[in-house]
């Protein structure tokens, strides 16, 4: 059975905008035949059981997360398709490590480059995400990306990338200048400028989390071939990935580019040289992925399928799913929540899979129950309205008068 690797669609000449999906590809490639697995471009979090993306389906089974396909590969044939199967201890030990330095360093760094910095997000990356999105989710789904991004990255404290916080500062400094005589104000600032302004007042603290995540990967390439010695690992797809989506692209605030050319030379062109691979021929984001039929792409080096065309139901389904969650009061039940007592070991994806099958079947009952409330009431207000249905009124009594003894004196009870 061929295996199906889903994942956010191509953008920027990569096969993949997200780098956890882009370190898939990259790992899927080294270790299966081409014939054994299907690259499809679902650029839908619902596409599985589990709600995320790179999603890895053998059958029946899903496992998302690409440690978390690294590992199922290894198990599931038996070292066959691991390509850490020849690292000692000591290696094995540094993979987890630094793998967990990418997840935690280089995604907030690609976060503040792809969606926080407003240059960016609207000139490169908004635009990306229009091409591989269909209609209603290119409307929304980028938003939620954008807003995810932002809370991964708050802890850095550059927020000040966003145009919005720069529309804020905009609007403080004019309260302030009010105060100030008119001949002794400044000229008037644009978004444009005061985001100009902030990158250079955050450019030392930008520096410093890019160094933070270039210098001990160049240190630990040093001569070699790979980031573990000559072996190449499920590290170096990692790695590949992350620096790929960071010097690819081409972004009007390329800080990180600009020092992987200048500081960090050696550790890009290493990266350059492994990019072709991944990304094989070139493919264009717009037209071959955005609907089919399932079947594969002619002239590609990866095994490219173009997704399924979206039925009526699904389309309806996504518009109510996005204006069910965006109500501030009736949508959070209808959120995601976390799932909790999930025991590492074999079991663990089918285990996670299960609960979140229970999750989307509740949500699913949710979404069924809030549609028939608000059907119900529309039919019985229209039915009222158009004085077909009488509803019962309730006619308050009016109660007599108590005076008391005087009233029965004057004979007014």
């Amino acid at each position: 059975m061929v295996l199906e690797l889903h994942i956010w669609g191509p953008a920027f000449g990569l096969p993949s905008l997200d780098a956890q999906c882009l370190a898939a590809v990259c790992y899927l490639q080294r270790v299966l035949p081409i014939d054994a697995w299907a690259l499809i471009p679902s650029n839908n979090l619902q596409i599985s059981p589990l709600g995320e993306l790179p999603a890895l389906k053998d059958g029946n089974t899903w496992v998302a997360g690409f440690s978390n396909i690294v590992t199922y590969l290894r198990d599931s044939s038996t070292g066959r398709y691991d390509l850490d199967r020849d690292l000692n201890p000591t290696q094995q030990a540094d993979a987890t490590a630094f793998s967990s330095f990418l997840a935690s360093r280089g995604q907030p760094l690609l976060d503040l480059c792809l969606y926080v910095s407003s240059d960016n997000y609207f000139a490169s990356t908004r635009p990306a995400l229009g091409d591989i999105l269909l209609w209603p989710d290119s409307w929304f789904v980028p938003h939620l990306l954008r807003d995810k991004a932002k809370k991964r990255s708050d802890h850095l404290g550059l927020s000040s990338l966003d145009v919005d916080t720069a529309r804020e500062d905009k609007s403080d400094d004019v309260g302030l200048t009010a105060h100030i005589p008119k001949s002794l104000r400044k000229p008037r600032q644009t978004v444009t400028s005061l985001l100009g302004r902030n990158l250079q007042k955050n450019r030392f603290r930008l520096d410093a989390v890019t160094a933070d995540f270039l210098e001990p990967l160049l240190e630990k390439l040093g001569d070699n071939q790979s980031l573990l010695g000559d072996t190449t690992s499920s590290l170096d797809c990692l790695a590949i990935a992350y620096i790929a989506l960071l010097q690819v692209p081409d972004l009007p605030q390329a800080w990180v580019k600009e020092a992987l050319q200048t500081k960090y030379a050696k550790l890009s062109q290493w990266a350059s040289e492994q990019t072709p691979r991944v990304s094989g021929s070139s493919l264009d984001a717009t037209t071959p992925l955005k609907g089919g039929n399932g079947t594969s792409i002619a002239g590609s080096e990866l095994p490219w399928q173009k997704p399924l065309e979206r039925t009526p139901q699904q389309v309806l389904h996504s518009v109510l799913e996005s204006c069910i969650s965006s109500l501030p009061v009736v949508g959070i039940p209808y959120k995601p929540v976390e799932l909790h007592n999930l025991r590492a070991g074999g079991n663990y994806q089918l285990e996670k899979q299960s609960q979140l099958a229970t999750i989307s079947r509740r949500r699913e009952l949710y979404v069924q129950t809030l549609i028939s409330t608000f059907a119900t009431l529309g039919l019985v207000g229209y039915l009222s309205y158009k004085g077909i249905l009488h509803l019962p009124r309730y006619v308050r009594q009016p109660q007599p008068r108590k005076f008391g003894e005087a009233g029965a004196l004057l004979g007014l009870v």
